[in-house]
């Protein structure tokens, strides 16, 4: 898994100035570009989106993968522990089979407490969702440096600017349903 540091300064490279400066024109739905800053670079807003976008599904892939391994190691020790006692029971180790019978209890009782994601998992949809939105921005993006192959063009940086609000509205929503998740059928937060 790869580490970095997500600074808090805006990518985008235009100041507040600059970004209202923007403007879409909705009857040939097409922006038009502000002056991009000196160290705006189209090229490489886009590039760090597809970088963030990668970050946060292997986070979700990372929850995922923990509640996973949380739900079958807690159920996998209440089974043990219930068998056990069954045994430890049927063999007058009566002692010991109240103490497996406790433990199984208690993984039941910390598995039923802590509720998983519900049947339809929230994380491995996001993750589909951020994948298939890296693959769509990277070839619209490859699209417009076809079409612009000079990397200061007004042109391509509008697409540029265009791009960066789809994936802003798409992230959006992904958020949202993350949000939303409920944790288990009936559970509430």
């Amino acid at each position: 898994m790869r580490s970095s540091t997500i600074s808090e300064a805006p990518r985008s490279g235009l100041t507040a100035i600059d970004a209202s400066s923007a403007r879409f024109d909705a009857e040939s739905e097409s922006y038009e570009a502000p002056r991009p800053a000196s160290n705006f670079a189209p090229e490489s807003a886009i590039n760090e989106q597809i970088a963030d976008l990668e970050r946060w599904a292997m986070g979700n892939l990372t929850r995922d993968s923990r509640e996973k391994t949380r739900f079958w190691v807690l159920r996998g020790v209440a089974f043990s522990c219930a068998a056990a006692a069954a045994v430890a029971a049927g063999l007058a180790f009566g002692k010991v089979a109240i103490v497996l019978a406790g433990l199984a209890a208690l993984a039941i009782a910390v598995d039923s407490a802590w509720p998983v994601g519900s049947f339809r998992n929230p994380h491995q949809r996001a993750v589909y969702d951020l994948r298939e939105l890296q693959n769509t921005l990277k070839l619209r993006w490859d699209k417009v440096r076809l079409a612009h192959p000079d990397p200061q063009a007004r042109e391509r940086v509008a697409h540029a600017l265009a791009l960066l609000d789809s994936v802003q509205a798409k992230r959006e929503e992904i958020g949202k349903y993350l949000g939303n998740a409920e944790p288990s059928p009936g559970v509430r937060k």
